[in-house]
């Protein structure tokens, strides 16, 4: 994306990465990879402020002005 702001590829990454996480689910081959994208979810979740709640479940919502993240919704 080009002048993406680091919340963008935050965003971006953290989309990517629940992609993965559904990909592996449905696979059902991909133990340890699982976990492994379960875990950076986690923590890159965290980083960005999301609750315990949306990342239990997987709730991730942002506002967006243009082509670019402007927040993060957290409640």
């Amino acid at each position: 994306m080009a002048n993406s702001t680091p919340l963008d590829r935050q965003w971006a990454h953290l989309m990517a990465l629940c992609k993965s996480e559904s990909d592996f689910l449905a696979d059902d081959r991909h133990p340890r990879l699982l976990q492994l994208v379960q875990a950076e979810i986690e923590v890159l979740a965290r980083q960005m402020g999301f609750t315990e709640r949306a990342i239990a479940t997987r709730d991730f919502r942002a506002e967006r002005s243009g082509r670019h993240i402007v927040r993060i919704i957290v409640g």
